[in-house]
């Protein structure tokens, strides 16, 4: 049961801590060198959270789509 409940809930914490990513190097960024310096801390970690969590996206994304397959069965 608990196990269900984490693995349904693992794409939700993954984006919320994507977002989380996104806004504290865009703040972090602001902070450090104003509105370039804001924009290159996005792009920066858009890039490392895409190669990091978009993997284990992916992986929900595939268990999610054969899930559909076998009820289709």
């Amino acid at each position: 049961m608990l196990s269900k409940i984490i693995v349904g809930s693992w794409s939700t914490l993954i984006e919320i801590s994507l977002w989380l990513l996104l806004i504290s190097a865009f703040v972090g960024g602001w902070q450090a060198s104003g509105f370039i310096g804001a924009i290159v801390g996005l792009v920066g970690a858009f890039i490392v959270g895409s190669m990091f969590l978009g993997a284990f996206l992916v992986l929900d994304d595939i268990r999610k789509t054969v899930k559909i397959i076998e009820g289709k069965k």
